[in-house]
């Protein structure tokens, strides 16, 4: 090759680096795919989501989980929920975030959101060169306490592991969590706290470091604490051996909230009171647009809004109240027959939506809309807004409501192929691959223009701990026309439920007792095998057991 011609490959190599496009992916917390199955509705509810889906690719998807907590490490490091011991740590045992993929190429990384999920602990800051995350530092503490530590001391309790063991597992990640809420105030994430938020975090990581001194001198009785006192309570017995005199009417005050929420919970009252503060969407967009008006390029944004998963949520009630401003609209679509979801759903999307249509005015203000690639989706669905059945453990919830998504993509010229399922690992592998920023070898997502998945595979260990050595694991496998549900109990797999999803979309009928099913849970059961592999011989499975008998039993209710 001659040096003219070199040169030239240089300078276009260069050209193309610096006309790289800036990326957005935003989270609706709890977007269904429903939302899009009525274009009259979608459009007359949601505009800007609209547009964007009818300018750019709109494609249905499936959860890789059915709650936050469960699926965060597949929409971040495109693994499946349970590898590397599960999600108890979010990605912080993953071998790679996108992020790092993301700042390896050379992008400014943002992270931006109101999820407490990806607040602390979890690892899912890891290759992000901006944080900006309003979480609830005492709702932190709690889900550390309730989802990870507290098993292990309910083990240490039972006699299941020694006193050395639960101290070996409680106290170093416990100081980790203290340490990091101690520090979190005086970071750049609070840019996005409102002052009420922000005086509620100074508060806890103020009485932190007394929690590491009594961590530091008396483990056993930090461990003693963990046992005795309600997650969401722990927060004001940092630093203290003894709850204080009130303790008993803070006890009192939660067990009745608590309680209240359950039942309203279960009645699908339309009304919460939530235990934590609540960041909103106009909140966050703030310091998106703020970022953006100051911004170089190549530059990546991960976005996660709240609204839509907290849209029962009466906590700030001047907040929740502006919402009935959008009740006419979204009467007359329900009288159309446009919708079929809760006007406490809709309208929280019909308000994240307007600030959707915010920031696109911005980025077209700031001549950045023409260069950009902007991917929204859920990370699960929402039974609140739309079901036709009671509401089960969350182990269970992974019918069409809980788990079945959308998924929108804007400014990229690349083709969508048609064929194969999409996952929460494929969507982000689609982001990726739509800015130009190659895989990592140990990321499993497969996007959709590379054809997607021929089924999907969405799993949990159930509430708390993601024990994958000892806690039953449930494992629901999707495909365009089926999707089962099973168990795995100790080393065994027992089908629970089967489902027709072309002639049963709303999943009623349990078809997994007939004769003419046992063929098609075999080759449910043969996807599972071979995609899940490695976790099923952790846990002993003998790959030859499986001979096509499947008991029925859909009532089955999960430990825990």
């Amino acid at each position: 090759m001659s040096l003219c011609c070199a040169e030239s490959v240089v300078i276009l190599a260069i050209e193309k680096w610096l006309m790289r496009k800036n990326g957005i992916f935003l989270v609706i917390d709890a977007l269904r795919k429903d939302v899009f199955d009525d274009s009259r509705g979608a459009k007359a509810l949601f505009p800007n989501l609209f547009e964007l889906a009818d300018k750019g690719i709109l494609r249905p998807a499936v959860a890789n989980a059915q709650a936050t907590q469960f699926v965060m490490p597949s929409l971040f490091s495109q693994t499946y929920p349970l590898d590397y011991g599960g999600y108890n740590a979010g990605i912080r045992e993953r071998p790679r975030s996108y992020a790092e993929q993301l700042q390896e190429s050379g992008y400014s990384t943002q992270l931006m959101a109101s999820c407490n999920q990806l607040g602390v602990t979890h690892g899912y800051e890891r290759g992000f060169d901006g944080l900006h995350t309003a979480q609830d530092s005492r709702l932190v503490l709690a889900h550390f306490l309730e989802r990870r530590v507290a098993y292990d001391v309910e083990r240490w309790h039972s006699g299941e592991i020694s006193q050395k063991e639960v101290l070996g597992i409680v106290v170093p990640a416990m100081k980790d969590l203290l340490e990091i809420i101690t520090g979190i105030v005086g970071e750049d994430r609070g840019r996005i706290w409102p002052p009420k938020l922000r005086f509620i975090n100074e508060q806890v990581a103020q009485a932190c470091p007394h929690e590491l001194t009594l961590l530091h001198q008396n483990p056993l009785a930090v461990l003693e604490k963990i046992k005795k006192i309600p997650p969401i309570l722990y927060w004001r017995y940092l630093g203290k051996t003894q709850p204080e005199r009130f303790y008993m009417w803070h006890r009192l005050k939660e067990a009745i909230r608590w309680r209240v929420e359950r039942i309203l919970a279960k009645i699908d009252f339309p009304i919460l009171f939530l235990a934590h503060f609540e960041t909103k969407a106009d909140e966050v967009m703030k310091g998106v647009s703020d970022f953006i008006c100051r911004a170089k390029g190549p530059w990546s944004i991960h976005l996660h809004l709240m609204d839509v998963h907290d849209c029962q949520s009466f906590s700030r009630p001047a907040l929740a109240l502006r919402r009935l401003e959008f009740l006419p609209r979204w009467v007359k679509s329900r009288l159309r027959g446009q919708t079929n979801r809760r006007f406490t759903y809709d309208s929280a999307l019909m308000f994240v939506d307007r600030e959707i249509g915010k920031l696109i005015e911005t980025l077209r203000e700031r001549d950045c809309l023409e260069n950009l690639i902007l991917l929204i989706t859920g990370d699960h669905a929402n039974y609140f807004a739309e079901s036709p059945r009671p509401r089960e453990n969350v182990a269970l919830r992974t019918h069409y409501e809980d788990i079945d998504i959308p998924m929108v993509l804007y400014g990229t010229e690349l083709l969508s192929k048609k064929s194969g399922m999409l996952d929460s690992m494929g969507i982000n592998a689609t982001y990726l691959e739509a800015l130009g920023v190659p895989s990592h070898k140990n990321f499993k997502g497969k996007s959709v223009f590379s054809g997607g998945r021929n089924a999907i595979i969405s799993e949990s260990a159930g509430s708390g701990n993601s024990d994958v050595v000892n806690k039953d694991l449930y494992f629901t496998v999707s495909t365009e026309k089926y999707r089962m549900m099973c168990v795995m109990e100790g080393s065994s797999i027992e089908v629970l439920k089967l489902y027709d999803r072309i002639n049963d979309p709303k999943e009623l009928e349990n078809i997994v007792g007939n004769p003419e099913s046992v063929n098609v849970v075999k080759g449910l059961i043969y996807y599972l095998e071979t995609e899940r592999r490695e976790i099923l011989e952790t846990r002993g499975y003998d790959f030859s057991s499986f001979s096509g008998a499947v008991a029925i039993s859909g009532t089955k209710e999960p430990a825990g």
